[in-house]
C-alpha cells in the first residue's frame, strides 16, 4: 500500500485526469478514445495489481466525471443573444 501513496505515482496519475479533462473539452468520441487508449496503456505497462486498479480506477472515475459533465453541456439551451 504504501508505494501507491508516493509523489510520482500520484502524479502520474493526476497526468491521466489532465489527459482524459483535455479529451473531454475536444469531444465525447475523443473522450472515449483517449479512455480505451489510457486502459490499453494500464493494461499493457503495469504489473503490480494493486497499483494497476488504482489507475484504472482513476481512469474510469475521471471517465465518468468528465463525460458526465459533457452531457450536461449539450442539454443546455442555446444561449439568446
Amino acid at each position: 500500500m504504501i508505494a501507491l501513496l508516493t509523489l510520482p505515482v500520484l502524479l502520474y496519475q493526476l497526468l491521466f485526469v489532465l489527459i482524459l479533462y483535455i479529451a473531454s473539452r475536444v469531444g465525447r468520441k475523443t473522450l472515449l478514445t483517449a479512455f480505451v487508449v489510457c486502459l490499453l496503456w494500464t493494461a499493457t505497462h503495469l504489473f503490480f495489481p494493486p497499483l494497476a486498479v488504482l489507475q484504472s480506477a482513476v481512469i474510469g472515475t475521471s471517465y465518468w466525471w468528465f463525460g458526465r459533465r459533457t452531457q450536461n453541456i449539450k442539454r443546455l439551451p442555446p444561449a439568446s443573444e
